[in-house]
């Protein structure tokens, strides 16, 4: 019976690999499949150094097209983490995936690890919306946990004063002696607009709260510069998460060390 699943496992497993060879090596096609119906397939190359995988760069090439934000944001994280747990990285200028160079003996089982990655990337263009903003709001709290600890006190989702019922912020920072702030975590047209609202509203007369919206990266990626220019000319105060966390946190500790 066992040897009977081995053989029936070995059938569904290598019975649709094809390696067909190519000038720089083999293109190899598996059983797996994409979202599209075409079957996953990649490269073996052999270089001075020794044997590579790659893919043709089409996949990565697609999510840009589709406006699927990978440079930047939890989706590059998620990329980065995938890519390396397979060995592997993506080159950020053809979009190709690839492995460093390893000896021949490695093939098999980097083969294995590196199809592995190619299957879980493809789960990049299913993350929702609200996946990437929670994300966005985890990394923002955890960074102010880490460089503020007992000193503030966090909130979430909540008015960050009785006037502002009406506007409740993602995070609420709250510290003795000085200013609350509202941060407004910003990552789409819509939460924009909400930050812009309450901004337009409330902000100019506010002298209890440091109204902030927060970017998260400077792609800008599904916010309309049309919308993000608008905020400038107000005077949203806007400064920029994942390109250096550092002066994100210190931008919004000064506001609210401003006075009224």
């Amino acid at each position: 019976m066992i040897e009977d699943l081995k053989s029936s496992l070995c059938q569904a497993f290598c019975g649709g690999l094809q390696a067909h060879p190519v000038p720089s090596g083999l293109a190899i096609s598996t059983l797996f499949e994409d979202s599209s119906g075409d079957r996953i397939s990649f490269y073996l190359s052999e270089t001075a150094d020794g044997f590579v995988f790659e893919d043709d760069g089409s996949y990565l090439a697609d999510l840009i097209a589709r406006d699927i934000p990978i440079n930047a944001g939890a989706r590059s994280d998620m990329l980065d983490a995938i890519l390396q747990e397979g060995g592997a990285f993506w080159d950020r200028d053809s979009y190709e995936i690839k492995t460093d160079p390893f000896p021949a003996p490695d093939v098999a089982q980097r083969a294995m690890a590196f199809l592995s990655s190619l299957i879980r990337v493809r789960d990049l263009g299913l993350v929702s919306r609200e996946r990437v903003r929670s994300a966005f709001r985890d990394d923002f709290i955890r960074e102010v946990k880490a460089k503020f600890g007992q000193h503030i006190e966090i909130e979430e989702n909540v008015a960050p004063s009785v006037d502002m019922k009406d506007y409740p912020a993602d995070v609420v920072i709250r510290a003795n002696g000085l200013k609350t702030a509202a941060v407004y975590l910003i990552n789409n047209d819509a939460k924009l607009n909400e930050a812009l609202l309450a901004w337009i509203d409330r902000g100019f007369e506010n002298r209890d709260v440091a109204m902030i919206g927060l970017l998260e990266d400077s792609g800008l990626h599904s916010i309309s510069r049309k919308r993000f220019g608008r905020a400038q000319n107000k005077r949203l105060p806007m400064p920029i998460f994942r390109d250096d966390k550092d002066a994100a946190l210190q931008f919004i500790m000064s506001e609210m060390k401003i006075a009224a």
